[in-house]
């Protein structure tokens, strides 16, 4: 059921999860109040001066959502699917960079850079959200499904008062903190269950 090919992609999804998390935080120490002010898509603004260091960080992050979705294709083959596909959004994000202060409607006026980049960056993430319940639902491996339930039940919530915060209260210390919080369970997830899968005894492989 789980073969040498699936063990390299769990590896390398938790290497590029871990990489990828530190080139996003490495290119937001620029801004003057990196954790508590803007939103994270800032870094990677054309006036950032480590905005070539952002775009590479989210495109490695969103290469650990397909390598996790290649190691667990055999386990929830429709989670790989899914998870490629946030990848590919993710990428989009990152290739498309948003202007400065990345404004969002209903309260900021918008050009259509900003409209793209906020709506791939928003279905990446979604759909990796989407791929953890999928996992905690019908994951064949039981370990899976318990790693999946822990971290969609502190994701949903926060995922939930993120869209709520940002159609009620739009930019603001509260949306920002709270972007930020919510990205943490969704790459711990992904290393996480990497590295349960790099744990398999060989019996349990093909």
């Amino acid at each position: 059921m789980f073969s040498d090919r699936s063990r390299v992609a769990a590896g390398l999804a938790v290497l590029c999860a871990a990489a990828g998390t530190g080139a996003v935080m490495y290119a937001l120490g620029v801004l003057p109040e990196p954790w508590t002010r803007g939103y994270i898509s800032e870094g990677g603004v054309a006036a950032s001066p480590r905005d070539g260091i952002y775009r590479a960080g989210i495109v490695t992050l969103a290469a650990s959502l397909a390598l996790l979705g290649t190691a667990l294709r055999r386990l929830v083959p429709f989670v790989f699917a899914i998870l490629v596909t946030a990848a590919v959004f993710g990428t989009a994000s990152a290739a498309v960079s948003c202007t400065p202060g990345c404004p969002l409607p209903p309260y900021e006026p918008s050009t259509p850079a900003d409209l793209v980049h906020a709506g791939a960056s928003v279905l990446g993430v979604g759909l990796a959200v989407v791929a953890m319940a999928g996992v905690a639902l019908i994951s064949l491996q039981p370990v899976l499904r318990r790693i999946a339930r822990v971290f969609a039940v502190v994701t949903l919530p926060l995922a939930v008062m993120l869209v709520v915060g940002l159609l009620a209260i739009g930019r603001g210390l509260f949306t920002s903190v709270l972007e930020r919080v919510a990205l943490v369970p969704v790459v711990v997830w992904i290393a996480v269950t990497g590295l349960q899968l790099l744990r398999r005894p060989a019996a349990e492989r093909a």
